[in-house]
């Protein structure tokens, strides 16, 4: 009786949120042509991009916000490989989709305490998981829309929010499918120079320590978030450079950010801005001391090349680094400088 009125009330406060917030008034001048519609927002923030490139801090940033609340971790059944776009693509199989909702995705980490399971029940999946499976031959799309708000909404309903935000790195590579189970979300690619994300990831628990790979799955996740945005409406994805947010332009980046999210109160978000979201915690452009220096100079001539092969590509939405034109020193003359 007691979980039925908890429920019963985190469900009345949760309608009465999106109420409030689909009854937002048209800006001045009407909606802006190259946003997406609004009359359902606010609808799922997907954040997505590289590792280390700031998703999980970007999703922390927009929770402040009281209309959002953060899935605690990557939920990944829904973007990451053999999730619902592979499904829905034909690419794999109900049955394995399946198997790694109850295995994988459901517990994973380094001891086994992460995954959907701190989201969600095991009865709620098993019951999001059978429906999903007797509805999918007949409604795919509608079975699959479905599952994720079985399986995500109730994190928000219990904080009565009215939505989510989400940050499984794929999220932007996936975006296309994800746009269409649901028009009116958001979608946030985090984006980050290639060898910070590189010096972050090395020697990290189930990431790798081989830098040249680590600058691989880099641009793979690069240049699948550009097809991405090239495949979805414009103004669905916003590219926030993690180095922009902590200091290159922090108040620009910060007021894009608002503007997306079409905040009449950025209050709450700019105090946990101010408080939190700093160039220090970002490690800003101290990438070169996480890694020897011959790491250092192989990985800055192999990103340098990657950057011009992406800017041919019409990859133009990656930041050129700071330290554009200088090349890292060879090791005789960090031998003479120290001499």
């Amino acid at each position: 009786m007691v979980g039925e009125q908890v429920g019963a009330t985190a469900g009345a406060a949760l309608a009465a949120a999106r109420r409030l917030y689909s009854c937002r008034r048209p800006a001045p001048g009407g909606p802006d042509p190259g946003m997406p519609p609004s009359r359902d927002f606010p609808e799922p923030v997907f954040i997505g991009g590289s590792p280390r490139a700031g998703t999980h801090a970007m999703g922390r940033l927009v929770a402040a916000d009281p209309r959002f609340t953060l899935i605690r971790v990557e939920a990944r059944f829904h973007a990451a490989g053999g999730g619902l776009p592979d499904l829905l693509a034909g690419r794999v199989g109900m049955e394995d989709f399946v198997r790694e909702c109850r295995g994988h995705w459901w517990r994973r980490g380094l001891r086994q305490g992460r995954g959907l399971q701190v989201v969600a029940d095991p009865e709620t999946l098993e019951a999001a998981l059978e429906e999903f499976q007797r509805k999918f031959d007949d409604e795919p799309w509608e079975a699959s829309r479905r599952l994720v708000r079985a399986v995500l909404d109730p994190a928000a309903e219990r904080e009565g929010k009215p939505s989510w935000a989400e940050v499984t790195g794929p999220n932007i590579g996936s975006a296309p499918t994800l746009q269409r189970l649901f028009p009116n979300a958001r979608f946030i690619n985090m984006v980050r120079d290639g060898r910070a994300v590189v010096a972050g990831i090395i020697n990290k628990t189930d990431m790798t320590d081989d830098p040249v790979r680590a600058l691989g799955t880099w641009e793979k996740r690069i240049r699948a978030a550009d097809a991405a945005i090239r495949a979805t409406p414009p103004g669905s994805i916003l590219v926030v450079s993690l180095d922009d947010l902590v200091a290159l332009d922090r108040e620009g980046t910060f007021q894009r950010l608002v503007d997306f999210l079409e905040l009449d109160d950025p209050g709450p978000m700019r105090a946990y801005f101010e408080r939190t979201i700093s160039a220090e915690r970002a490690h800003f452009g101290r990438w070169r001391e996480r890694m020897p220096p011959p790491e250092a100079r192989k990985i800055d001539r192999r990103y340098r090349r990657l950057l011009r092969s992406l800017r041919r590509d019409g990859v133009s939405w990656v930041p050129t680094p700071q330290d554009a034109g200088r090349r890292l020193p060879g090791r005789r003359a960090v031998s003479s400088a120290r001499g």
